[in-house]
């Protein structure tokens, strides 16, 4: 697959992005999934600014429902069901100064892989942003973290880790499985439904 034509609702978007002057990227497990051949219905998009308002934007314009996730660090969900198949669009704004920066924050190298919306209809190898080299581990089949302070960032990454290896049967790089030791008992501090979820995934 050379391009992500896939996208619903693509269109609007692009609009959308035309409309409000914005650069929209498509971040994360979406793309992951596109270069190993899997179906996604889940969509991560991050912009520099107005996150909120742009989620709230695209749900009137496909006629979805939205939800304000995080309002401190701006978050929004758009759900949309169509033809008996559930999408949910998330938008939040960098959590850093830069889109670079922001990968940075991201969980696991695999997840760091960004693509401007705008170039998706053509050959996405050639626009992709990729400075943690997920790539290389999808390749690998590896799952690395991309930096030390991953799961103290967010400790549900810890159950994250083994979701991604139950699901793809990728191999926990070593010194992130040490990490992963090392800060076993951060889980204690993510709610139940959260570690509920990712478990879910692993038992599936």
């Amino acid at each position: 697959m050379k391009h992500l034509k896939e996208i619903p609702y693509l269109k609007e978007l692009l609009l959308l992005s035309q409309k409000k002057k914005l650069t929209i990227y498509i971040v994360g497990g979406f793309l992951r999934d596109h270069f190993l051949d899997r179906s996604g219905y889940d969509f991560d998009f991050t912009v520099n600014k107005d996150a909120i308002t742009l989620a709230r934007a695209f749900a009137k314009s496909i006629k979805g429902a939205f939800v304000l996730l995080d309002e401190e660090h701006p978050c929004g969900r758009v759900v949309k069901k169509d033809k008996n198949q559930i999408y949910t669009f998330d938008f939040s704004n960098y959590r850093a100064k830069s889109l670079v920066e922001d990968l940075k924050l991201r969980d696991f190298t695999v997840n760091a892989i960004c693509l401007d919306i705008a170039k998706a209809q053509k050959e996405v190898s050639k626009h992709l942003l990729d400075p943690q080299k997920g790539l290389k581990d999808l390749k690998l089949k590896v799952i690395r973290m991309v930096a030390s302070r991953a799961f103290s960032d967010d400790p549900l990454r810890l159950m994250r880790a083994f979701s991604l290896y139950a699901q793809l049967g990728f191999k926990i790089e070593a010194k992130t499985f040490r990490q992963i030791k090392k800060d076993a008992d951060l889980i204690s501090k993510v709610s139940m439904e959260r570690v509920r979820e990712e478990l879910m995934k692993v038992f599936t």
